[in-house]
């Protein structure tokens, strides 16, 4: 059926579409069913989506689409489309499969991703997916197929440098955030380091949302191209780029579901690493009570790493690291760049254990590299940090992505968290101390968070400091408060 295209002005965050009662009703359609857009050109696009009936919002013969579909598919106002209702995909009979607990082929795998980029899934169907990964994994075979399937699904980085490396966190660890410190000190050593973040899962923040507290994150590609040409490096979300959408999509499911499959863990970081071309691969994997894995799990995922490396035919070097507490002071965007800051301009209050991995990491990629000889690369990446190149590099860096360091600050409301006895510290609770961060209002409010003052092993007094939680409400504060006395993520002894 011919419909006119109708823009209202919202964005649903995924294409949506909504067409009146009367038009449903002669394409025989019902509410929350699929249908596919198709617009008449000679080279025509096609779209599967989901779509509401509405009455008086929509007249007959139009249909209401979502600016998402109008960017996307670059339609204008009245453009003539031909609406459909639209089969169920292949797709979802693959994903049943999985969830099954069956292996998937190459091909089928590639559809499934087809279908995310496409929307031709609905969003429970993309969850079934997910959960599909979840429970019953993925082996080798199926996980290059995941990443090959990603990695074809978007763009490409390419650039005209030499020695591109990158660095990834498995996360799980509060406050770890290296990643900035790492991107300063490689690129001031001549390194091309083009580090596309996701915004938070699960955690306090994500590299992309402490970046975005001073400067711009969403480029375009040839955008992104200048910055690296100018700087060596960027700080960006990788979600702008149209890189990997599938996997942007998948991870804003992952972040509903609170659930990060192995598989797609692996698909994630690889396709991103390959997609923006780095030939030099860290991954930082933290173990420990609390974390995100155990020791044992984080040997299992350093060997798959290592496999799809010979794989994909990349330099790929995995480090296990303890992360069994927080890292640095800062929990949250804002005060997590605090820290960062506070490490670049070689002040007093810089976290050690923050600075002390920054420096092993970057280490590493010196080193992999052959800009430092092996046992040497914590030498020079700390000899950069200390002059104040890293420092240099780093505004350099801010300033290309538009931004202004001035704008950091602290968040309207704050209450400290006092000991109620002396003794030891024994355990800082790591998803806990990350549930009390959201809870304030990490990471979408920026400026939300908590500081950790002491380490496990350290002794404390009663009445001594032990947290400071920021909000930007009083309602945010008072949850936060009452959450962490009700949980007690810090136990003294």
């Amino acid at each position: 059926m011919k419909l006119k295209a109708k823009f209202l002005k919202w964005s649903a965050g995924a294409p949506t579409a909504m067409i009146n009662k009367k038009t449903a009703e002669k394409i025989g359609i019902h509410s929350k069913e699929r249908i596919s857009i198709r617009t008449y050109k000679k080279y025509p696009k096609e779209m599967s989506l989901i779509v509401d009936i509405v009455e008086g919002i929509v007249r007959p013969g139009e249909i209401a689409l979502s600016l998402e579909i109008k960017k996307e598919m670059k339609l204008r106002k009245g453009q003539l489309l031909d609406v459909n209702l639209s089969t169920v995909p292949l797709s979802t009979i693959y994903i049943k499969k999985k969830l099954d607990g069956k292996r998937l082929s190459e091909k089928q795998i590639k559809e499934i991703i087809r279908d995310i980029v496409n929307n031709s899934l609905s969003q429970a169907e993309l969850s079934l997916f997910v959960s599909s990964m979840y429970i019953r994994g993925m082996n080798l075979k199926e996980t290059i197929a995941l990443i090959e399937a990603i990695l074809e699904s978007g763009n490409l980085l390419k650039l005209r440098k030499k020695l591109i490396v990158d660095k990834h966190s498995v996360g799980g660890v509060p406050g770890n955030r290296t990643t900035p410190i790492v991107v300063a000190i490689c690129a001031a050593a001549g390194l091309t380091i083009p580090k596309t973040s996701s915004r938070s899962i699960t955690s306090a923040a994500g590299t992309a949302d402490v970046i975005e507290t001073i400067a711009r994150v969403e480029f375009t590609m040839e955008e992104l191209k200048k910055i690296v040409q100018k700087t060596n490096a960027c700080m960006v979300w990788g979600g702008a780029l149209g890189m990997v959408p599938a996997d942007s999509k998948i991870l804003d499911t992952e972040k509903m579901l609170k659930i990060d499959p192995e598989s797609q863990l692996l698909a994630s970081i690889m396709s991103k690493k390959l997609a923006a071309g780095s030939e030099y691969i860290l991954i930082d994997i933290p173990y420990g009570k609390n974390a995100k894995v155990s020791k044992k799990k984080a040997l299992e995922l350093e060997k798959k790493f290592n496999k799809l490396g010979k794989y994909f035919k990349k330099e790929i070097r995995v480090v296990i690291t303890p992360g069994n507490q927080p890292i640095g002071k800062g929990i949250g965007p804002a005060l997590e760049l605090i820290d960062i800051m506070h490490i670049l301009n070689r002040e007093k209050e810089a976290p050690k254990d923050l600075e002390k991995k920054s420096v092993f990491l970057a280490g590493q990629l010196l080193e992999m590299t052959e800009k430092a000889k092996k046992g040497k690369g914590e030498e020079l990446a700390k000899e950069i940090l200390q002059s104040g190149k890293a420092l240099k590099k780093f505004k350099q860096i801010i300033k290309a992505q538009e931004g202004d360091l001035n704008k950091i600050k602290l968040a309207k409301f704050k209450k400290d968290i006092l000991s109620k006895k002396s003794g030891k510290i024994i355990e800082i609770h790591n998803k806990k101390i990350t549930s009390i961060a959201r809870a304030s209002g990490c990471p979408i409010d920026k400026l939300a968070g908590l500081r950790v003052y002491n380490s496990l092993g350290d002794r404390v007094k009663k009445g001594e400091v032990l947290t400071t939680i920021y909000t930007e409400s009083k309602s945010r504060l008072n949850s936060a408060v009452n959450l962490f006395h009700r949980i007690k993520p810090i136990r003294i002894r």
